[in-house]
């Protein structure tokens, strides 16, 4: 197969593969929120299952909420490699706090 054919048949896959972004209720919102404060409170770790509009699937990422930008909607988390990455609130879908 010529490189464009396998690239093409590439592309459609990844479309093939492609979720829908889940949709957020205000209960499961209030509960994501109460959870973090939770957990920024008692300093647990947090998984969090975040939705990547790239590969239009979720990931999760585990780490410590280390403090939050209201005004920006956004979180500051230390993964457990040390790194720290900015995540939207309305990427965030699911919050479990690790005790």
């Amino acid at each position: 197969m010529l490189p464009e054919h396998v690239q093409q048949l590439r592309d459609t896959w990844e479309e093939f593969e492609r979720e829908d972004k889940p949709i957020i209720d205000h209960f499961t919102l209030n509960e994501n929120e109460e959870r973090i404060h939770y957990a920024m409170e008692y300093n647990l770790s947090i998984i969090f299952k975040v939705w990547r509009d790239l590969p239009g699937k979720c990931e999760e990422v585990t780490g410590k909420v280390r403090y939050i930008q209201p005004q920006d909607h956004v979180l500051c988390v230390q993964c457990e490699d040390n790194t720290h990455i900015r995540l939207s609130f309305e990427d965030v879908v699911t919050v479990n706090v690790i005790d």
